[in-house]
């Protein structure tokens, strides 16, 4: 399988924080508190951009052909590993998947529908955030499963 690797740059927000661009994936943009979580996010954007089948896979440009401006930081980014946490988890990822197939949508168009970033989609799917509860009703509505799966492991939903 080739290896899926381009270079991003993270530029400084006015406010605090970094947003990121993917100068080879117009649309592909994401942001973070700070820099490492900016590069985490940088990751699960690539991997949301990939999960569409139908965007096209531009050759990268080397990070050396890279402009940016002053302050921003290029750094080659891949796609965030897929993590899974126990059986709850491993329901979570099949609800989601199966209502997405039911309904013919992508995890991008989800996320347009949700009015969410996709990259946060993506943390939900994979366990590495938990929907608030007012979030999980819409995402369970969405995609016609019971939202309460979030909340499986014992702690209500505040």
């Amino acid at each position: 399988m080739e290896k899926i690797i381009y270079p991003a740059i993270f530029h400084k927000s006015e406010g605090h924080g970094y947003w990121v661009e993917f100068p080879d994936l117009p649309g592909c943009l994401t942001e973070g508190d700070t820099l490492e979580e900016a590069f985490l996010m940088a990751g699960d954007a690539l991997d949301c951009w990939f999960d569409d089948p139908s965007q096209e896979r531009p050759k990268p440009t080397p990070l050396t052909d890279v402009k940016a401006e002053d302050g921003a930081v290029v750094q080659m980014v891949q796609p965030a590993p897929y993590l899974s946490e126990g059986a709850r988890q491993f329901h979570i990822e099949e609800a989601i998947e199966k209502g997405l197939k039911e309904r013919h949508l992508s995890k991008n168009q989800a996320a347009v529908i949700l009015d969410v970033d996709r990259s946060y989609m993506t943390h939900i799917v994979n366990g590495r955030k938990k929907p608030s509860p007012e979030m999980a009703k819409r995402i369970g509505l969405l995609l016609g499963f019971d939202w309460r799966i979030f909340y499986a492991d014992g702690r209500e939903a505040l």
